[in-house]
């Protein structure tokens, strides 16, 4: 009976083992968190695996009674800032307490090297021991008054410094700001003084600038109103000459409108005197053809007349001219003796027809000069 109870006991006991490895086997796991990149390791399966991976959840291996020993290095991809408090000396080789930051991240294509040749601790085995060497030595190249002066450019020699040190460190440095200094209680208050001074030194200028500032207003501001009162008598000017020139050629206009009228009135005075002349002209010439008219009818008439006095003239009579004649021809006491009358000159007888007719035989009528018109035929007196 207790061999059997014994037995069952064991059984038992042996059940409940079972149950319990059952329980503590399963498959163990690892996450990769967002920001952060992974290496597996597998210690029975080539050591360190060479690729990144991405954030995620990963399978290590199965866990029975004894676990794996396969992992994930993880690392924190993004900008990191370590504070860090250094006490150094300046140039003048009094003390400094600093506070400075910096800001830095392991290079994501280079993290199975900074594994294999640094490891997960990258910060305390490189950087932080670079960092604190690269600030002595920067500090202790400048004066307490520089801190305050050149704080950014200090900042950037710290900078380049340290990238310096941690190149091929496959670490990324991205800046570095100074965010404390502790000076000495002594040191602090010539600080304090020499605050003080530059701000009752700034307020100062700031009086002496608002002051120049308010004068150059004010300069500025009679130049305005002198521009303004000069751009005002320019243009009072400009109106000025430009009411004389409008003036000016009114008058200008006015003349050469008198000077067009009297134009046209010479003109019309011309054309009136040209008129006149051409009238007068006309006149003297209605004038003189009709007193040529008037001459050639007298002179029709008058040798009318004469021919109708020579008409009745007789031969002795024409001799007894012609003896006056010769007579007053020689002179006194002079005796002319006459023959033939054929032979007498005929210039010694006036040109009438009468007394040529009187030599003329047979007696025929005489014609008057071309020039006058023909006459009406006339009957002399008595015949």
């Amino acid at each position: 009976m207790r061999k059997h109870d014994g037995m069952v006991t064991r059984l038992v006991m042996g059940a409940c083992a079972l149950c319990g490895a059952l329980g503590l086997s399963g498959c163990a796991t690892t996450l990769v968190e967002p920001g952060h990149r992974g290496l597996y390791f597998a210690p029975s399966d080539g050591g360190l695996s060479r690729e990144v991976l991405p954030p995620g959840k990963y399978k290590l291996g199965w866990c029975f009674i004894y676990c794996t020993s396969n992992r994930v290095d993880d690392f924190d991809v993004t900008f990191s800032t370590k504070t860090e408090r250094i006490h150094t000396n300046s140039v003048e080789g009094l003390d400094l307490d600093l506070t400075l930051s910096i800001i830095y991240r392991p290079i994501v294509s280079e993290l199975y090297a900074l594994d294999t040749d640094i490891g997960p601790n990258y910060y305390d085995e490189v950087i932080g021991n670079e960092f604190r060497s690269a600030c002595r030595g920067v500090f202790a190249r400048h004066s307490y008054a520089e801190l305050q002066k050149k704080n950014e450019g200090i900042e950037n020699e710290v900078e380049d410094e340290l990238r310096r040190r941690t190149a091929g460190r496959h670490v990324e440095i991205s800046s570095v700001t100074l965010e404390a200094v502790q000076y000495a209680p002594e040191i602090a208050e010539q600080i304090r003084k020499k605050i003080a001074g530059e701000q009752d030194a700034a307020r100062q200028r700031a009086a002496i600038a608002w002051d120049a500032e308010r004068k150059q207003q004010l300069l500025i501001a009679d130049a305005d109103q002198k521009k303004l009162t000069l751009e005002r008598e320019k243009e009072q000017e400009q109106l000025e000459l430009q009411r004389e020139g409008e003036t000016a050629r009114f008058k200008a206009e006015q003349e050469l409108a008198a000077l067009e009228t009297r134009k046209k009135v010479q003109a019309a005075e011309a054309q009136m005197e040209r008129l006149g002349a051409e009238t007068a002209a006309a006149k003297k010439i209605i004038e003189a053809k009709a007193e040529a008219e008037a001459t050639r009818q007298l002179a029709r008439a008058h040798a009318e007349e004469k021919r109708a006095e020579t008409a009745g003239v007789t031969p002795m009579q024409v001799m007894m001219h012609a003896y006056d004649a010769l007579g007053q021809l020689g002179g006194a006491g002079t005796t002319i003796v006459l023959g033939d009358w054929a032979h007498v000159p005929s210039f010694l007888f006036p040109r009438v027809p009468s007394l040529q007719s009187a030599f003329t035989l047979p007696l025929t009528p005489m014609m008057a000069p071309s020039t006058a018109p023909s006459p009406a035929p006339t009957t002399a007196p008595g015949s």
